[in-house]
């Protein structure tokens, strides 16, 4: 791992931070936004930062972002389709669960590549089956997203690509909850 590497996977998640911290921003009552996703993101972007500029801080970073890796993967869609239908209790509890099994999972030291994809795949259909019913386009992009950070980044540069596509996934979620009120006398 070269200095130059760690480098730019520090850049690419300080601009994780900025666009979860954007999404962090946007949280009030008339956006409608819950901010579990971008407080996921935000915090993966920080300690993705700690972990490869580690070396020059002399500290051991891998275990937190061990954690915050695994949050991101499978915590972040869960939480986004929690909130998306959060009128349906029950499906809002069966997004929350298809994502704390995995990272449950993960967290043991019991990591089930195959059963954490197979839950993102299901997050991201029902997020474009929402999408497709409300017609939300950024609903399609933000699942475009995720399909490019979770099943598209190779190996060779997931440590630069992964945030990057995080942030383009943040940055999507953050306008399928635009919401735009018409003011007094107005139709």
């Amino acid at each position: 791992m070269s200095d130059e590497d760690d480098l730019n996977a520090s850049i690419a998640h300080i601009l994780l931070c900025c666009v979860a911290g954007n999404g962090l921003g946007r949280t009030h009552p008339k956006s409608f936004t819950h901010p579990g996703m971008h407080a996921n993101f935000f915090v993966h972007g920080v300690v993705g930062f700690l972990h490869f500029q580690s070396t020059k801080f002399n500290n051991d970073f891998k275990g937190a972002y061990r954690i915050s890796l695994a949050a991101s993967r499978y915590l972040a869609l869960p939480c986004l389709n929690a909130d998306i239908q959060r009128n349906d209790q029950n499906m809002s509890s069966i997004h929350l669960l298809s994502g704390l099994i995995p990272f449950t999972l993960a967290l043991a030291g019991c990591d089930n590549r195959h059963l954490g994809n197979l839950c993102i795949a299901c997050n991201i259909v029902s997020l474009c089956v929402y999408s497709h019913e409300q017609s939300r386009t950024w609903g399609w992009y933000t699942a475009g997203g995720g399909v490019l950070a979770y099943f598209i980044t190779t190996a060779v540069a997931r440590k630069v690509s992964y945030p990057l596509c995080l942030a383009l996934m943040d940055f999507c979620a953050c306008q399928l909850f635009t919401v735009h009120f018409s003011g007094p006398g107005t139709i």
